[in-house]
């Protein structure tokens, strides 16, 4: 399992269900709305770029706010199929779509007045590398808006998850989809963006730790999962069967309220002193 296989399976299947309605309103999707309609635009704010923006949710989202605006948008993507999804959605001309990934990204030196990123910066095959790309492209009193997974996100849901996996691949092969995501606590990716930016003296680091139980019924889970969770089953031949395993030990854990999910994620967010 490698990253060809991660951006061919975001690419072909999941750039459909990523549009669906319950991905876009329920979980992470709820929880990318809340954390971009946090996000503050200054009158300095003239070039923003979104990394990892799949079918361009985000720009849905900004752009509507920041109507009046004469910004330039850049959402930058390695899933052909994503990117194709999100050309043909916005319409916006202050929007343009490149093809690149978080430790190459196709943009100049010091150009980017804004960096946002909702749910990829785990995803990535290094994520110094990516910091060290994001230090690259910002102009020195740029500023960064990230969320991504903390590392117990999902801890007891996804117990349910690999006790199926493991009917279905070996130890090894559940291991190596283990590793596809970057799991780092607030304090490792602290230690990160040290490395990178001067904390002590040119730019303010703020990580906050959010946390919260969802409830839904199985098809509401399932359905996001499916949706950002293909790369993961990659290596199982009979993915029907899979769902179907997992839907049935899913309802054994609901509850009045529902089959709950343990959500963690990071809200990172830099800024120039």
């Amino acid at each position: 399992m490698d990253k060809r296989i991660i951006i061919e399976n975001y690419s072909v299947q999941n750039s459909i269900t990523y549009e669906n309605d319950t991905n876009k309103n329920f979980l992470y999707g709820q929880a990318t709305k809340e954390f971009v309609k946090k996000i503050k635009l200054n009158n300095k704010d003239n070039v923003i770029a979104d990394i990892g923006c799949g079918t361009g949710f985000v720009f849905e989202l900004i752009t509507k706010k920041y109507q009046k605006n004469n910004i330039n948008f850049y959402g930058i993507d390695p899933a052909k199929g994503m990117l194709k999804i999100a050309k043909e959605k916005i319409k916006d001309k202050r929007v343009k779509f490149i093809d690149g990934t978080f430790e190459k990204i196709n943009l100049k030196n010091n150009t980017i007045d804004k960096v946002i990123s909702t749910l990829a910066l785990h995803w990535v095959t290094s994520i110094d590398k990516s910091i060290k790309e994001l230090k690259r492209i910002l102009k020195n009193n740029g500023s960064i808006d990230i969320l991504m997974i903390e590392k117990n996100d999902g801890k007891n849901f996804k117990k349910i998850v690999f006790k199926v996996m493991k009917k279905f691949l070996t130890n090894k092969q559940i291991f190596n989809a283990a590793k596809l995501i970057n799991r780092i606590t607030k304090n490792e990716i602290k230690k990160k963006f040290e490395k990178y930016f001067n904390l002590e003296s040119n730019y303010k680091l703020s990580i906050k730790i959010k946390k919260k139980i969802i409830y839904g019924n199985c098809d509401d889970h399932l359905k996001w999962w499916s949706a950002r969770s293909q790369q993961v089953i990659s290596e199982i031949k009979n993915k029907k069967l899979f769902i179907n395993n997992l839907r049935n030990e899913l309802n054994k854990f609901k509850t009045k309220k529902g089959i709950p999910f343990d959500l963690s994620l990071l809200e990172i967010r830099l800024t120039k002193k």
